[in-house]
């Protein structure tokens, strides 16, 4: 049986429909990239093929006569059809990769040990990791959901998944059987710096809900990227204030110890951050019911 719509001349249809919209051969043969010529003649065998006139040609353009007029709908209803699903095809395909955006804490010590087992409880997706510094601006970044640190998420769906929770945290060389007061009163702090307006806690915020105030002579090391202060702090080089669940796997595996029994928190935490788009990608549920599985894991 032949195909019925081998016999539609679809390139013709489409330069019909541009020069009907532009009024215009040439407008239309720059959006199409070919020359005027080219449009004039797709238009001319167009014509031939229906047996009518398409367009009354004149000085300063042309108009669509009446059999024109009523291609033009069928046309462009044709063409929106198409369109769409194209889209969604387009979608679809795009689908198969999720992208997952997160503050460079997060990333580097909970979602980077753990992502092989999102692999494998998505096999066939192609998983992209992107970070961010906490505190800059991440609008102009494309991602399907985030796990990041704030309070505010300003033109996006936001819900807290756990709140702020900092603990002092050391080697347990540094330790050794000592009340972890004086192993605070010796070492040297460790201290992750602030960026911009982004707000977390420090070490003025630990002695002053402790009953005391940093000491004005304390040696203090600062660095701006979380992963550096945990390095050194395993390392030995001083107590740093780590956050849950961050430092969970580094306790659990005996590379730092906690010291003290309460933990500072605040209105803070970490968010499921989620773009405000009108198509979600499919594959964000998913990832997003495995996020959390584990994370419920990690507390129960």
């Amino acid at each position: 049986m032949a195909n019925p719509f081998n016999r539609l001349p679809l390139r013709s249809l489409v330069v019909f429909e541009a020069a009907a919209r532009h009024g215009k051969f040439a407008s239309a043969a720059t959006e199409l990239q070919m020359t005027p010529a080219r449009v004039s003649q797709h238009i001319a065998e167009l014509e031939a093929t229906l047996g009518v006139s398409l367009f009354n040609r004149r000085y300063r353009g042309v108009e669509l006569t009446a059999p024109g007029r009523d291609l033009l709908g069928a046309v462009r209803h044709g063409l929106q059809i198409v369109g769409t699903g194209f889209d969604a095809a387009q979608r679809l395909s795009a689908s198969r990769t999720l992208t997952i955006l997160a503050d460079f804490g997060f990333a580097a010590g909970w979602l980077m040990p753990r992502i092989d087992q999102l692999r494998y409880a998505m096999p066939h997706v192609e998983i992209s990791l992107t970070t961010v510094q906490s505190g800059t601006d991440f609008s102009h970044v494309d991602y399907d959901f985030g796990i990041l640190f704030g309070d505010t998420w300003p033109g996006c769906r936001a819900r807290m998944i756990f709140r702020e929770q900092a603990w002092p945290v050391c080697a347990p060389g540094l330790v050794r059987g000592a009340d972890p007061r004086k192993v605070l009163a010796d070492a040297c702090l460790l201290d992750l710096a602030p960026q911009g307006d982004q707000r977390w806690f420090r070490w003025a915020d630990w002695f002053g809900a402790n009953g005391g105030s940093l000491p004005a002579a304390h040696r203090i090391v600062s660095f701006n990227n979380y992963q550096m202060v945990m390095q050194a702090a395993v390392q030995g080089q001083g107590a740093a204030l780590g956050w849950t669940p961050l430092i969970d796997d580094l306790v659990a595996q005996g590379q730092l110890v906690r010291l003290g029994d309460q933990p500072l928190t605040s209105e803070r935490g970490y968010f499921l951050v989620e773009p405000a788009r009108a198509h979600a990608n499919p594959l964000a549920g998913p990832a997003i019911a495995w996020l959390l599985g584990a994370l419920h894991a990690r507390s129960s």
